[in-house]
């Protein structure tokens, strides 16, 4: 995560982000004072402070921001990001905020304002003096200003396009992120969501392209490979901390998922990393839908 200044300038300043030779990031401007607007994609959007600037879609774009302008502007990577994120119960409706372009006004929010602007500025220390631990206080720092950000927006509910099916696969992601290592059945949680299991499954296969079943599993795997990769934890420990009482069975239900056993992708994950000139997959922000 880069984040700097904007400082008051006696002319109008442009900046440009995601071009065809640049890292894909997501962009966030806090404006303190001041105004101006973002093309990204086609789309435009203005803003004027007291407020918040996201583009999530990842688009090439142009920033200008008008004479006397003032604030903070950052640029977030996915891996950043995805430990921001987290995966907690509100995760799910973080993700939904995150992906999107919009603007947030803070008229009203001073105390939002006022959080969300010594994040930014605490991340700018901590880029210019790293310290022990820095990328996890940079991910501490993101997730506070995204939560800000989503009480700021009313939660879910005021997020484009949420209907009720939208608000339904909502839930159940959700649901997935607080159960998924409890092996729910896919009955088990249209019940908790008052929906028939053929119901959810429609709702996930029109709105997604997947089965409830195959988004359940996903999830498992994709948790199961950071484990692998982050975790010094045994095979079988690793197993057990995710509701397989059964090495075999996790073993199976790894290769199944992935191709690969998982002592053999946590030694491809081991090799990856000694040698430099291989990178190291983590999975994406993207990959878990």
């Amino acid at each position: 995560m880069d984040v700097g200044t904007i400082d008051c300038g006696l002319h109008a300043r442009f900046w440009s982000f995601n071009g065809p030779t640049g890292t894909m990031t997501r962009q966030l401007v806090l404006l303190t004072d001041g105004g101006g607007e973002a093309d990204a994609g086609g789309q435009r959007l203005a803003i004027a402070a007291p407020a918040l600037l996201w583009l999530g879609d990842m688009k090439p774009g142009r920033l200008r921001l008008e004479a006397g302008a003032t604030g903070l502007r950052a640029q977030i990577g996915d891996d950043t990001l995805v430990e921001a994120i987290g995966d907690e119960a509100h995760s799910v409706a973080l993700r939904y905020l995150v992906d999107r372009d919009f603007t947030l006004s803070l008229a009203g929010h001073a105390e939002a304002l006022g959080v969300i602007e010594r994040c930014l500025s605490a991340a700018i220390a901590e880029r210019r003096q790293p310290q022990e631990a820095s990328a996890l206080l940079l991910s501490a720092l993101l997730r506070i200003v995204l939560v800000s950000m989503l009480r700021v927006s009313g939660g879910r509910e005021s997020l484009p396009g949420i209907g009720e099916r939208m608000s339904l696969l909502q839930r159940f992601r959700q649901l997935v992120e607080m159960n998924f290592r409890n092996h729910w059945q896919v009955a088990r949680y249209a019940d908790a969501l008052g929906v028939t299991p053929d119901r959810l499954h429609a709702i996930c296969t029109d709105g997604i392209g997947k089965s409830p079943k195959a988004l359940v599993s996903e999830r498992l795997a994709r948790e199961a490979m950071l484990r692998l990769e982050r975790s010094s934890l045994t095979i079988q420990q690793l197993g057990h901390s995710l509701g397989f009482s059964d090495p075999a069975h996790f073993s199976s239900f790894f290769r199944k998922m992935t191709g690969t056993p998982p002592g053999r992708y946590r030694r491809a994950v081991i090799d990856a990393r000694a040698d430099h000139g291989r990178a190291v997959h983590v999975p994406s922000f993207a990959e878990w839908p």
